[in-house]
């Protein structure tokens, strides 16, 4: 009986078998062209080794390039990452796709809304595509229970991160970084989001505070919210967080102190905190974060002193305390793997650190715009990684002393505007990769060395303005081919301005690159870290000093003045087109202005006062478009005022004043009939020639007058004879009239 039945059960059996085979054969299938059909609605290009060529109905959907199935052969995963795939995401079927639990479309072209109709993804990445609107407040419950991994980063979406999210109870990594969202940080996001430990919305224009529940998410290792507008002061409840290893809050409005409870961040490696508003001291605790590598609390509002437990931090590598309100003495920094310090724009006193010789690795010291004095040590230039160095606006003083080990590295000196004194500093003769070098506004003597030229072959910028320096101009300067930026000016120098300088090559083109990068990489976390250091140098720009910062690049620039050069102003130097500033005021310059001053044609400020320059102004130079600061007053200039659009801008008379052969505009004295740029006497030089006549005659009647009056007041024997001899002639005259009566 048992057997009977068993054998009428087979072909039932069989059929079930057979009808569940065809249905998952049939949903197989169904993947395929629901796949299929949005590949068609997709541009990949021409590129022979786009993965979307594979997709063919003639293989087997599972080998398909991207493609990954499960055991059952349903599509599993779609990893699609830098592509080069356009289109949108409206035409893609995920009711098709039951098994699909992970989506990798990182690094296309995709445009349009993200999607909303996925049901089971567990992983999810957009990033870095063309998406815009607004993040879904009705995402499906079944996406929010099963998301773990989410990243919509480097897209345009905008509107607010939806509060709807926090139904996400699965989430471990939330991305929407580098978008345009924005109102505030929704709080029961980490209320609800236990197992979060990736965190990331920087570079948005999120506002209000970060909330208070932000304590809730224990398992948070990288919260990055830098680059938004969020206000009030860091929650104490960040002290909670105590698995977080990368907390960047930088580019924001916080206000507030630091809170004490950051100490108990113990496992911290990474804290910035950079451009803020953050007011009080730093606190003490912060000397137990001693797996912090990198610390950046710059830009920022603290005072009172730099707590001396910070030598504690021997894993510290980079320190940036620059730009707050800091102040005593620089404690004693023991810690031997730092490759960045600065400490800038604060007011520390003191001599120069001697424990900072000992950082063997360091790269990068900045400790501009303080107190400091004294001389500095020889150690200093035994650190052979040294990289960028700025010690400008203090009061160190003596002399630069070089050591036998001089360092071999270095790209960028700063030591201007100190009380340095001697002859040039010949540290520098062996820093051959030197780009940066500014010695202005010291006690330096001597001349400027003619080794500069073959020493430095790279040097891009030299500024040695407000020295001591006297002799000539080194021709070999013309050898710095990368040279853009020459300023030797308020020295003593003497001699003719080279003709070779007219041969610097990178002077001759406009400069295209934004700034000069000065960048150290640090290895974090298994991440590659970059810390970029912006490149500054103080110009004296369009009669102001100004601080370029980031544009050191772009400026291109010759200031030679109040010296004591002579001579012509080279013609050629009209060849350096790419010269955004031109200043060689206040020397003993004559001869012409060159006539083709014109092919300066990005010139944004020319000054040649005060020199003894002759002739008429070229009138090429109406075609500098780009000048707005312009001034050749007090020279030997005649003829008339070139006009062009721009000159007519330049409406102030005084940039013209005491060339009495000048006229017209914007002099208030017209030029005589068919006078261009011919010498002739304008009406004011003769009205000077008629003044200079009127005061000779009348030097003459008065010489006459007492030539004649004088011996008639002074001596009586001469007066005597001179009335008789009046006397004499007087009869006489009398006499022939009245015989001429008779």
């Amino acid at each position: 009986m048992a057997l009977g039945t068993k054998t009428q059960a087979n072909p039932l059996h069989t059929s079930f078998l057979l009808l569940l085979c065809t249905s998952i054969s049939s949903a197989i299938e169904q993947e395929a062209a629901s796949l299929l059909q949005w590949k068609s609605t997709t541009d990949y290009g021409d590129k022979p080794s786009s993965p979307l060529l594979s997709w063919s109905p003639a293989n087997p959907k599972c080998s398909w390039s991207g493609v990954t199935c499960d055991a059952a052969g349903h599509v599993a995963e779609i990893n699609l990452p830098g592509a080069g795939l356009r289109g949108t995401l409206g035409a893609l079927n995920f009711a098709a796709l039951p098994a699909l639990t992970k989506l990798n479309l990182r690094s296309n072209n995709f445009s349009g809304a993200i999607l909303t109709n996925a049901t089971s993804l567990t992983s999810l990445d957009l990033s870095q595509n063309c998406l815009s609107g607004k993040i879904s407040n009705t995402l499906p419950m079944p996406v929010m229970q099963r998301m773990r991994y989410l990243n919509l980063s480097s897209n345009g979406l905008h509107g607010p991160i939806p509060r709807s999210l926090s139904n996400m109870l699965e989430i471990r990594v939330f991305d929407v970084s580098r978008n345009k969202l924005t109102g505030a940080i929704p709080p029961d996001l980490f209320n609800n989001w236990p197992e979060i430990t990736q965190f990331y919305a920087q570079n948005n224009s999120l506002a209000g505070s970060i909330p208070p529940g932000i304590g809730n998410a224990t398992k948070l290792q990288s919260l990055f919210l830098y680059r938004n507008s969020l206000s009030g002061q860091i929650p104490v409840e960040i002290g909670r967080l105590a698995s977080l290893q990368r907390l960047m809050l930088s580019w924001n409005s916080l206000t507030g102190p630091i809170p004490p409870s950051v100490g108990n961040l113990t496992r911290l490696v990474l804290l910035g905190s950079f451009t803020n508003n953050l007011t009080g001291k730093i606190p003490q605790q912060i000397a137990k974060l001693t797996a912090l590598e990198s610390l950046d609390l710059g830009t920022n509002q603290l005072e009172g002193e730099l707590p001396a437990p910070i030598s504690s931090l021997q894993s510290l590598r980079c320190l940036d305390i620059s730009n707050n309100n800091l102040s005593g003495v620089i404690p004693f920094i023991n810690v031997r793997k730092l490759l960045a310090i600065s400490l800038a724009n604060n007011s520390f006193t003191g001599e120069f650190p001697l424990a900072f010789c000992q950082q063997a690795s360091l790269q990068i010291l900045d400790l501009s715009n303080n107190k400091l004095y004294g001389e500095l040590p020889r150690c200093l230039w035994n650190l052979q990684d040294m990289l960028f160095v700025d010690l400008s606006s203090n009061a160190f003083s003596g002399n630069v002393q070089m050591s036998r080990n001089s360092n071999l590295s270095l790209e960028s000196v700063h030591l201007a505007n100190n009380f340095f004194m001697g002859e040039f500093t010949v540290i520098l003769k062996r820093c051959r990769r030197l780009m940066i070098l500014d010695l202005g506004e010291n006690k330096f003597s001597g001349t400027i060395p003619s080794w500069i030229g073959a020493s430095n072959p790279i040097l891009r910028v030299i500024q040695l303005r407000s020295n001591m320096l006297h002799g000539t101009i080194p021709w070999q300067l013309s050898q710095l081919s990368f040279l853009q930026l020459l300023d030797l000016a308020g020295n003593t120098l003497v001699g003719s301005i080279p003709t070779s300088l007219c041969n610097l090559t990178s002077m001759m083109q406009p400069k295209t690159e934004f700034n000069i990068p000065l960048e150290i990489s640090l290895q974090i976390l298994n991440h590659v870290v970059m810390y970029t250091y912006t490149e500054r140098i103080n110009i004296n720009w369009k009669r102001q000093y100004h601080t370029f910062e980031g544009t050191i690049a772009l400026m291109t620039g010759i200031d030679l003045s109040s010296n004591n050069l002579s001579g012509e102003i080279p013609p050629k130097l009209a060849n350096l087109e790419g010269l955004r500033f031109l200043n060689l005021s206040r020397n003993r310059l004559s001869g012409g202005i060159p006539t083709d001053i014109g092919n300066l044609m990005i010139l944004e400020s020319l000054d040649l006062s005060w020199n003894v320059l002759s002739g008429s102004i070229p009138s090429s130079i109406s075609k500098l478009m780009s000048l707005n600061s312009l001034n050749l007053s007090n020279n030997q200039l005649s003829g008339e005022i070139p006009t062009g659009s721009q000159l007519q801008t330049l409406a102030e008379p005084s940039i013209y004043r005491n060339n009495f052969g000048l006229c017209g505009f914007p002099l208030n004295i017209a030029c005589s009939d068919g006078s261009n740029s011919t010498p002739a006497l304008s009406s004011q030089s003769q009205e000077l020639e008629a003044l200079i006549w009127y005061y000779s005659v009348l030097a003459g009647l008065t010489f006459g007058f007492w030539l004649w009056s004088g011996p008639l007041l002074l001596f009586k024997p001469w007066r005597v004879a001179i009335f008789s001899c009046i006397d004499h002639i007087i009869y006489k005259i009398f006499n022939i009239c009245m015989h001429g009566r008779k």
